[in-house]
């Protein structure tokens, strides 16, 4: 005869194995859940940046980049997006250009939230483009027309005078 203890803890012990199971199949799904969201996120980032990428690739995308670092001071992008004019008689090394740079628009750099770039009429050559920048400070806009070049198979601002004028070169 089965005692009403034993029979109390097999039923204890089926109710037990049901929600073992319960829970690892719970558990599963999550992990699956998880990975998706992360598979997600990793796509959109990699989207974004080939977004981003492709961008540069075009006259308007490098004059906003170039124009968006000599705003707020970013020498990396400063130098690595435009050329000097070659009548220009510019003797720092990159050092003081940057220190320069970094120099002149701290101001910018506090005030960032007043500042807005747009991309106005582009228009491409061969080697050659005209992009014109609206640069907005205080709300007043400013149209900064830009001479760009291709080097090596990558667009680049002329730093020259009038483009430097509008925009505050170091």
């Amino acid at each position: 005869m089965v005692s009403k203890g034993s029979l109390l803890e097999q039923r204890y012990g089926e109710q037990e194995a049901a929600a073992d199971a319960r829970r690892r199949a719970r558990s599963g799904r999550q992990v699956l859940i998880l990975l998706a969201l992360v598979d997600a996120l990793v796509l959109g980032t990699g989207l974004t940046a080939m977004v981003d990428l492709r961008r540069l690739q075009t006259p308007g995308g490098t004059a906003l980049r170039w124009t968006q670092a000599a705003v707020f001071g970013d020498c990396d992008d400063y130098l690595s997006y435009s050329v000097g004019d070659r009548s220009g008689g510019d003797s720092r090394t990159s050092g003081e250009l940057c220190r320069d740079l970094r120099a002149s628009t701290a101001q910018a750099r506090a005030d960032s939230i007043r500042i807005g770039l747009a991309l106005g009429p582009v228009v491409q050559q061969a080697r050659a483009a005209q992009v014109e920048v609206v640069l907005t400070r205080d709300r007043k806009p400013v149209h900064v027309p830009m001479r760009l070049v291709q080097v090596g198979g990558r667009w680049k601002v002329v730093r020259d005078g009038p483009t430097c004028a509008a925009v505050g070169c170091a």
